[in-house]
């Protein structure tokens, strides 16, 4: 069976490199346009991203001596579906642009708050892919725009969603230590002033981060009907902050259940989690995606890929004391991996295998 030709758009960027890796050898999908601003126009992709390289296992010279495209010029008919990691300051026009003809899948901010976009993360939120139908009537699109939340949330959620099945959630604090790749090449490059800023520190402020968790976590564990999204109603209280790490987020979780709970019940609803797109069996797919460990030192942001591949961590699970069905735990989640370019990746396998591709 041919593979579906793909545009990776914004690809020389962090969040794009992790998409073109993801793609190298994908049994469903074919790179065939790397495409970024006029900067990388004509250059071959190595050149291209010479000097801001964030490869895990660099693409061998099929995908590396591909010529950039600019990406103003890329006519979205020659391609079946594209993958967005633009900035978010040029997103917005050339998503739409794409998606009047083929479906997007992006890493951005750009149209995850409009009322007909799902905001998805397959194992968390299945259903709302039926809002891709009322897009398109809306907006007189062939495609379609998905994109996935903030990486941020995207860990934290991963957690709560087997846990508000099991016992409903309440309340939710959680504090964050973002990895620099977080915020993309500025947080990457060894220049850079920003990286300078959080070297041996603990830079407790991240601009807009905390809101995006709060609406996203109610959006993300929110249930469509009659065709929109009614949130989850949960009190989230997120701290935001950048530690000096290249990669992996961490988080400290409490959360309150809705009803009575244990920590065993908490640990069972955890350790059994699965979900659709396991079942699917897609490629991106772990076969759990949450591990529960029992290491008192775990989970670590240096150790979480010795544990698999797009797996969310989750160690020091206890109950608080004093509070009611409170529970506490650490989490660990690959910000450019499940977070970012993989987890785009997923969204369109999974959308695939649903028939919307």
């Amino acid at each position: 069976m041919s593979k579906m030709k793909v545009a990776v758009l914004g690809a020389t960027g962090a969040a794009g490199q992790n998409i073109v890796e993801a793609l190298v050898d994908h049994p469903w999908f074919g790179i065939d346009c790397l495409a970024a601003s006029e900067r990388s126009e004509g250059k071959r992709y190595r050149d291209a991203v010479e000097g801001a390289v964030f490869f895990e296992r660099t693409p061998g010279d099929d995908v590396m001596g591909i010529s950039v495209q600019n990406t103003d010029k890329v006519d979205p008919r020659d391609y079946d579906l594209a993958f967005s990691a633009l900035p978010a300051s040029v997103a917005k026009g050339v998503e739409a642009r794409f998606a009047e003809h083929i479906p997007v899948f992006s890493t951005t901010s750009a149209y995850r708050y409009e009322d007909d976009v799902p905001v998805l993360i397959p194992e968390v939120n299945p259903g709302h892919i039926g809002l891709v139908n009322i897009q398109r009537e809306n907006r007189g699109w062939a495609g379609y725009i998905v994109p996935g939340p903030n990486c941020t949330t995207v860990g934290l959620v991963m957690t709560l969603k087997p846990i508000q099945d099991a016992f409903g959630v309440k309340t939710v604090r959680m504090v964050s230590m973002q990895s620099l790749s977080g915020a993309g090449e500025k947080g990457l490059r060894e220049d850079s002033p920003y990286r300078k800023m959080v070297e041996m520190n603990v830079y407790p402020w991240i601009e807009g981060e905390e809101a995006k968790v709060v609406a996203e976590t109610n959006i993300l564990l929110g249930k469509l009907v009659d065709g929109r999204i009614v949130d989850a109603g949960i009190d989230v209280h997120p701290t935001c902050t950048r530690v000096y790490v290249d990669r992996v987020h961490t988080e400290v979780v409490d959360v309150v259940t809705e009803r009575p709970a244990t920590l065993e019940g908490v640990r069972v609803a955890l350790e059994g989690f699965k979900p659709l797109p396991q079942e699917l069996e897609l490629p991106t797919c772990p076969e759990r995606p949450i591990l529960v460990l029992d290491e008192v030192d775990m989970p670590q942001p240096k150790l979480h890929s010795s544990k698999g591949f797009m797996v969310t961590l989750v160690g020091r699970l206890s109950e608080i004391p004093r509070v009611g069905n409170g529970f506490t735990y650490i989490v660990t989640s690959d910000n450019l991996e499940k977070g970012a370019g993989v987890g785009a990746v997923q969204n369109a396998e999974f959308m695939k295998a649903k028939g919307y591709l």
